[in-house]
């Protein structure tokens, strides 16, 4: 610092050059006409008794690079009276009090001019600067919103290492509901086999075949005859992949259509598919094949068509067996078509006993270019869980004035069947006919006799009869364009209602 012999030039050079603010000149301006005042008195009214306790007092004021004080010390005491007592001054900044005039100028500076120190907030208050966030940089101009505002980021609901345990907690709480679904679903599919006779799909379709072929034979239900006939049956069927039709009835709808016309009570009108053969469950297949039996029903129909004949069967009327019928099934995968159904399937079916549905029907028939429609009844829309919008639905198909109707392919849970038609009675009541695969041969070739309404009942099926959660309804509708085939590799139901 400067020094200067006289206090008059000192004052002037303190005003104009470090206190170069108006107000804040004026707020330190000297008062020179301050009576009974002993030596001169520095910007703060300080008074000193010689040049160089002014210099040392002033140096705390103008410490280069420090800001200058804006609150002035609370009691300052002159340098006379610190002569006779000792010297206690505080810092203007927090307070603190020092005997020594070097070690509080000392003191101070370390407020104002250490690089890089961070301000407290109430420093920057005193001094009008902005505060900022340590953690975010966010500024704000009130401390005690700072305050909260930095807290926040570390109060429990808040702080980054809690949200990293609330998103593994959801991560794990979502694994284990998909874990706790697919028990469910297995738990279920358990059922079904216990319920239905279905087996572990490692057992192929031969080996159950001929395991309920030695059962059979041991019940005294097929002679010794019979069971080899069918063992050679099976190594045809196999070699030639066509079903040897020996679980097949035919010419039932042809009966049926007789007794409406003589026999029938309380029938208003039948609406009936076209022809159709009945395929019934054999010893291979018996628990699991309902799908592949009612596909054959609808096959059989689709044969009698010369659109569809030519397309699927080219131009010959052989119906395909259950192992050929797997084939086909890879073989539409292989084209891409229903690829979620595949992967469900662990991608294959050949010479297993997997259940197929109604997705794998459509994915088969769109491969091979015949047009589907997928009806979902996904919920009841009746009272005590009927379906009244699917014997409507089921009604309106029929109805058409088409020369050809196929049959529809039925799915329910755990099971599959396939409509041939539907009776209106005078009530304005609706009934299914069903195809059943469980309904053995012997029990179809009864309608070849008389048919009277007791032998009906084991087509008929009231509303009351059908209370599954869930149906789904395959209808044949056409041929595919080249757009649509393509399209069609998607498997896209209409959901009713």
């Amino acid at each position: 610092m400067d020094n200067f012999g006289n206090y008059t030039l000192l004052e002037t050079h303190v005003n104009d050059v470090h206190l170069d603010n108006a107000a804040i000149k004026e707020k330190h301006t000297l008062e020179a006409d301050e009576s009974n005042v002993s030596g001169k008195k520095a910007v703060c009214g300080f008074k000193a008794s010689d040049a160089e306790n002014l210099e040392a007092h002033v140096e705390i004021h103008l410490s280069s690079s420090s800001p200058r004080p804006a609150v002035k010390p609370k009691s300052l005491k002159t340098l006379s009276n610190m002569s006779n007592e000792a010297t206690c001054m505080s810092c203007l900044v927090c307070g603190i009090q020092f005997n020594d005039i070097k070690k509080l100028n000392i003191h101070i500076n370390g407020h104002f001019s250490v690089p890089n120190t961070p301000l407290s907030p109430d420093t920057c208050a005193m001094n009008n600067l902005d505060l900022i966030c340590p953690v975010c940089t966010m500024i704000f101009h009130d401390a005690e919103f700072l305050q909260a505002h930095v807290n926040g980021h570390f109060s429990v609901p808040q702080t980054p290492v809690e949200e990293l345990k609330d998103r593994k907690i959801a991560e794990e709480i979502e694994l284990k509901g998909k874990h706790v679904k697919k028990l469910a679903e297995q738990r279920e599919f358990e059922t079904l086999q216990s319920e239905y006779g279905g087996i572990d799909d490692k057992n192929n379709y031969k080996k159950q075949s001929d395991k309920n072929l030695q059962k059979a034979v041991c019940k005294g239900q097929l002679s010794i005859t019979a069971y080899y006939n069918n063992l050679a049956d099976e190594l045809e069927c196999s070699a030639e992949e066509v079903d040897s039709g020996r679980s097949c009835t035919i010419g039932v709808l042809e009966k049926i259509k007789s007794y409406y016309t003589s026999a029938a009570q309380n029938v208003r009108c039948v609406w009936l598919c076209s022809t159709s053969s009945h395929y019934a469950a054999s010893y291979g297949d018996r628990g699991w094949g309902c799908g592949y039996r009612n596909f054959q029903m609808l096959l059989s129909a689709l044969a009698k068509n010369t659109t569809y004949k030519d397309l699927l069967f080219n131009g010959k009327m052989q119906i395909p067996s259950i192992e050929k019928i797997q084939q086909l099934i890879e073989c539409a995968w292989q084209k891409e078509f229903d690829v979620e159904g595949c992967k469900q399937l662990d991608g294959g079916v050949v010479k297993t006993a997997k259940w197929i549905g109604a997705t794998e029907i459509v994915a088969v028939l769109s491969s091979l270019k015949v047009k589907c429609q997928l009806i979902d009844f996904h919920h009841p829309t009746g009272a005590n869980g009927t379906h009244p919008a699917l014997f409507s639905w089921v009604k309106e198909y029929f109805h058409k004035p088409l020369s050809f109707k196929p049959p529809l392919y039925l799915q329910h849970h755990g099971h599959s069947r396939t409509i041939v038609g539907i009776e209106e009675l005078q009530d304005a009541s609706l009934r299914l006919l069903i195809f059943d695969p469980s309904t053995t041969k012997k029990q179809m070739q009864q309608f070849h006799s008389d048919i009277d309404d007791n032998l009906m009942r084991t087509l008929r099926r009231p509303l009351s009869a059908m209370k599954a959660k869930q149906y789904q309804i395959v209808a044949v509708v056409g041929t595919l364009s080249e757009h649509d085939y393509n399209e069609s590799k998607l498997i896209r139901s209409d959901r009713v209602p």
